[in-house]
């Protein structure tokens, strides 16, 4: 599984005439930028109209309102089409290695969509709710993938019967507050570039796996009597 950037050429569109404009990615590029830059609610359609170079009619003519525009923005920017990958991904590998690549995908796409993201969880943070409902999706999608992988290994016998529903989300949690940290540069310096990941933030992501995969507590051989 490799994560993709935001790119015209993943955007499903209509078959354009050579030298035709293709203003729906126009729009999408500029509601991007001046999202990330000013944040959903301070950025009007009229901004992102003057931006483009084009009436405001000409917006609503592709998207009804700018609440469609994020929402398509979150359609095409890698996020959901990659998230439903995790739908497919092979689940042959051993556990801890399947569950690993699927942390390190996950945050691999939130890296090369870094500033798309920021702006989603600062919009979801302040209770706008087209970013909520957007956030909402995106685990749920993330989760429902990492659900499939610990549904099937259970199935096999590799991993212990646990609440599935809770570990899908322990785990996602735990890659979210990853992310988190990288964007405050608490792993060092932003080193991704088009989804690469810093070396401290992956190891920490094996690290932090591990912990939830194999507990904290001592086997009960080697605890004594009231620990």
């Amino acid at each position: 599984m490799t994560a993709r950037p935001l790119k015209h050429a993943q955007r499903p569109k209509q078959r354009q005439r050579r030298g035709e404009r293709d203003t729906r990615g126009e729009i999408l590029d500029a509601s991007l930028r001046l999202f990330s830059e000013h944040g959903f609610a301070r950025t009007t359609i009229r901004a992102i109209a003057l931006d483009v170079g084009i009436t405001n009619a000409a917006i609503y003519y592709h998207f009804a309102s700018k609440q469609e525009l994020l929402e398509a923005l979150l359609e095409e920017a890698g996020l959901v089409p990659d998230l439903r990958e995790l739908q497919r991904a092979s689940t042959e590998l051993p556990p801890r290695v399947g569950l690993l690549a699927t942390a390190r995908y996950a945050m691999s796409v939130m890296e090369s969509n870094r500033e798309f993201l920021r702006l989603v969880l600062m919009e979801a943070l302040g209770g706008e709710t087209t970013a909520l409902a957007a956030h909402r999706k995106a685990m749920e999608l993330w989760e429902n993938g990492v659900s499939r992988f610990l549904k099937v290994y259970m199935q096999r016998g590799q991993l212990r019967q646990v609440d599935i529903e809770v570990t899908a989300r322990q785990i996602v949690t735990m890659v979210v507050m990853a992310f988190l940290g990288d964007l405050v540069d608490r792993f060092g310096p932003h080193q991704g570039k088009g989804g690469k990941l810093n070396p401290a933030l992956d190891s920490y992501l094996a690290a932090a796996l591990d912990n939830i995969l194999c507990g904290i507590l001592a086997s009960p051989a080697s605890t004594s009597p009231g620990d």
